[in-house]
């Protein structure tokens, strides 16, 4: 079985409610063999996935490590390993392992080590609207318990330390003591005001705080509010290599590596972060709440997987779901593992047909 042909897509869709959300490119990756076999890849530069298709056609798609290095030393020696030269590797990669999965009859999951066969999803996307309020906030997170999850994250896009700590009260009002709630705080604060919030916010008990720190200092800061929190601090998704990992563990002493699987180099390059988080006690809970379809393999197969991020499909700005026929379901916050081989994904033609760009 060899590769013959590497084919980018990009769908161009709405991110938002019809009449005021913005267009947004998805690329996906479809990658053909001599046998058959489609493997399908998400996300990654178009461009730089056809310039690094000559690197990968006429070889066995099996062979994912070779491959895998191959690319990225091809990255590095001309751009460096930054998010469009890894995510396009880790479209690939998807797709290549997606093909092993179909070659042999098993799921990915099981093929990267089987830890489990399902995993806990949390739902995602709270806190983007525009002036929400906290009160608005906290009945957002409700609906989003209501629907079954155990896990609620919003985000908060204010610095304003007051709207923060209303809106986190609120929240753990209104959704109770047993459920999980998180925030992320896009890298808002220096960390001498994140520690002091991780300290205000501790009655509420929060599961994690992820990326409350900026990066100029970023992992002297993050060592401050590990220190000031019994939460979980999480943070990374943008790290797209093992060795900024390691920088944030060891250094920064996050507790929660949320690396996105396809920046990060697809599965060859999450499940060797995931390795490296396991062998210092910390989780791994990769970002990206619009491929829950991707992480849930990663996350299933490794002692460390956590929780796969998701936007309930409630929610306007979702679209992972649209891109399959038969839709991908998130259970009352759980994803049960598919038995199917590769992935266990088949792409709705009509959806891609009517989005697709060239």
């Amino acid at each position: 079985m060899k590769i013959t042909q590497v084919e980018p897509i990009t769908i161009r869709h709405r991110w938002g409610p019809s009449e005021d959300g913005a267009m947004r490119d998805w690329p996906i990756v479809l990658i053909h063999t001599s046998n058959g076999l489609v493997g399908l890849g998400r996300g990654g530069d178009p461009d730089l996935i056809r310039e690094m298709s000559s690197l990968i056609v006429g070889e066995d798609p099996r062979r994912t490590s070779f491959l895998w290095q191959r690319m990225y030393d091809h990255i590095w020696r001309f751009r460096g390993p930054g998010q469009a030269g890894m995510s396009s590797i880790g479209a690939i990669d998807i797709a290549l392992w997606d093909i092993y999965g179909k070659s042999c009859g098993e799921p990915v999951w099981r093929l990267l080590g089987g830890h489990g066969d399902s995993v806990e999803a949390y739902a995602d996307g709270i806190g983007y609207q525009a002036d929400l309020s906290p009160e608005v906030c906290a009945s957002l997170v409700k609906k989003h318990a209501a629907l079954g999850f155990d896990a609620v994250k919003f985000h908060l896009v204010d610095p304003n330390p007051v709207q923060a700590l209303d809106m986190v009260r609120l929240s753990r009002e209104a959704i109770g003591p047993d459920k999980k709630l998180m925030i992320d705080a896009h890298r808002m604060w220096t960390g001498e005001v994140a520690a002091e919030m991780a300290r205000s916010l501790a009655p509420y008990d929060l599961y994690w705080i992820e990326e409350p720190v900026r990066a100029d200092d970023e992992t002297a800061y993050y060592r401050m509010v590990r220190a000031a929190t019994t939460a979980l601090v999480a943070g990374g998704e943008g790290e797209a290599t093992i060795y900024g990992v390691r920088r944030l563990i060891i250094e920064g002493g996050i507790q929660v590596i949320q690396t996105d699987i396809i920046i990060g180099g697809g599965f060859t390059g999450l499940m060797r972060i995931a390795a490296l988080a396991n062998a210092h006690q910390v989780y791994i809970a990769p970002h990206g709440a619009q491929f829950p379809e991707i992480n849930a393999h990663l996350v299933g197969a490794v002692p460390n997987g956590l929780m796969v991020s998701t936007t309930p499909d409630v929610e306007p700005n979702q679209i992972w779901s649209k891109l399959y026929s038969p839709p991908f379901e998130v259970l009352s916050g759980r994803i049960k593992l598919t038995e199917k081989p590769g992935l266990g994904l088949e792409l709705d033609e009509d959806f891609v047909r009517e989005f697709s760009v060239s």
